[in-house]
C-alpha cells in the first residue's frame, strides 16, 4: 500500500468498533471521566451488521473504544455475526473484567472470541482504586482467575493484562507479572499514557521520554520475572516496554531522522479505521483522548453515508495529506506512535 497517496483504493482490513461508550469505571487517566465527547449510546446490532457488511475483507476487529464492552447485552451476537461474515478475522477487546461472571465467560468461549484483554493498572487494591476510580480490584482478579481456569487447555480467547504506565503504578509492574503467572494470564502488556491534560493523564505523570534509572529498573525486573515465569512481556505497538516509553525518531528521508516528526511514520489512516457508538468515523482510537477539537476529528458518519464514501471523502484525504507534512492536523502532531495494537 502506498502510504504517501492520500486516496486509498482498498478499504481497510482493520476495524475498531466502539460497541458502547458507557462505562462502569471512572479511570483517572481516561478522557471519558472528565469530558463527554458524544451522547451516551450503545451501537445497535443491526448497525453493527450493516457496518461489517461494507468491508470485503477484515483481518482484525477491535470491539472497544471509550467504554466497557461487557455492558452491551448484544456483544456476543455481534461477535457471532462478525465470525460468520469474516471467519478469519481476529476479534478482541479490552475490558475491566468487573462484569466477567460465569455467564459471560461461557458465552465468550463458545462464540470464539480470540483475545480478552484485561485493563489491570495495578497489582494492589489501593493503587487500582486510585487509578481506575472504583474499588473492584479483588472482583476483577477473581473473575480473571476463574476465566483462566476455564480456559486451561484451550487456545482462545487468549488472556492478557494491560497496564497504562505512569509514575504512580510502574513500581507495581513486577508484582503484576507475578500475579499474572499465579492466576494463569500468559501475557502482560505495558501501554503508554495518553495525555488528556485531565486527572492523571498529564505531563508530570507521564514516563514517555523521561525514564529515570529507578523506573528502568522496574521494567528490567518485570522482564526478568516474566522470563522466569515463561510469560510474554510486551508493549503496545509491537515494541518492547522500554522502547514504547522512549521518544521515537521518524524516518523522513533516506538516511534521515527527525525526533520531532514521529507522525510521519503513522500508517493508521491508510490501513485501519475507528467507528464510535454514535457512528462517527475517526482516524484512530488514540485521537479522542488527546484532541482538544473533537469535532475536527470526525471524518464522516456511517448513519449518513456509506463507509467507502467516507474512506476517500474530503476529510480523510486532507488528514492523510497533512500527515505527510511538517504540519499534520490536530492532534497528530503530539502523537509519539506505537500507542496501541
Amino acid at each position: 500500500m502506498d502510504f504517501c497517496n492520500s486516496v486509498v483504493t482498498e478499504l481497510p482490513r482493520e476495524l475498531y468498533i466502539e460497541v458502547t461508550n458507557r462505562c462502569n469505571s471512572r479511570c483517572q487517566a481516561c478522557v471519558r471521566t472528565f469530558r463527554r465527547l458524544e451522547p451516551q449510546r450503545d451501537l445497535e446490532l443491526r448497525e453493527f451488521r450493516s457496518l461489517v457488511d461494507q468491508f470485503p475483507v477484515l483481518n482484525r476487529v477491535v470491539l472497544h473504544g471509550i467504554g466497557e464492552p461487557l455492558l452491551h447485552v448484544e456483544l456476543v451476537d455481534m461477535i457471532r455475526y462478525l465470525k460468520g461474515r469474516h471467519p478469519s478475522a481476529v476479534a478482541l477487546f479490552n475490558s475491566n473484567a468487573v462484569l466477567l461472571d460465569e455467564g459471560w465467560r461461557k458465552a465468550l468461549i463458545e462464540v470464539g472470541l480470540d483475545q480478552f484483554r484485561i485493563s489491570m493498572d495495578a497489582a494492589t487494591a489501593s493503587i487500582y482504586a486510585q487509578i481506575r476510580g472504583i474499588d473492584a480490584f479483588d472482583r476483577a482478579i477473581e473473575n480473571t482467575r476463574q476465566f483462566a481456569t476455564a480456559l486451561r487447555g484451550m487456545e482462545r480467547p487468549r488472556l492478557s493484562f494491560w497496564l497504562t504506565a505512569m509514575r504512580e503504578n510502574l513500581p507495581e509492574l513486577p508484582a503484576l507479572v507475578d500475579l499474572a503467572a499465579e492466576i494463569g494470564v500468559p501475557e502482560v502488556y505495558v501501554q503508554r499514557l495518553v495525555l488528556t491534560r485531565r486527572g492523571l493523564a498529564q505531563e508530570d505523570h507521564s514516563l514517555y521520554g523521561k525514564l529515570r534509572a529507578q523506573e528502568e529498573s522496574f521494567l528490567a525486573e518485570a522482564e526478568r520475572r516474566a522470563q522466569s515465569h515463561g510469560l510474554d512481556f510486551r508493549a503496545s505497538g509491537l515494541s518492547t516496554p522500554q522502547q514504547s516509553l522512549q521518544r521515537r525518531r521518524a524516518a523522513v528521508g533516506e538516511g534521515e531522522t527527525d525526533p520531532h516528526m514521529p507522525w510521519f511514520d503513522c500508517h493508521r489512516p491508510w490501513r485501519m479505521t475507528y467507528v464510535t457508538a454514535n457512528g462517527n468515523v475517526l482516524p484512530c482510537c488514540i485521537a479522542p483522548f488527546s484532541a482538544t477539537d473533537y469535532g475536527g476529528l470526525i471524518l464522516g458518519n456511517i448513519f449518513d453515508k456509506a463507509f467507502p464514501e467516507i474512506w476517500n471523502g474530503t476529510q480523510y484525504v486532507e488528514r492523510r495529506t497533512a500527515l505527510r507534512t511538517a504540519h499534520p492536523l490536530s492532534p497528530c502532531e503530539e502523537c509519539g506512535m506505537s500507542w496501541s495494537l
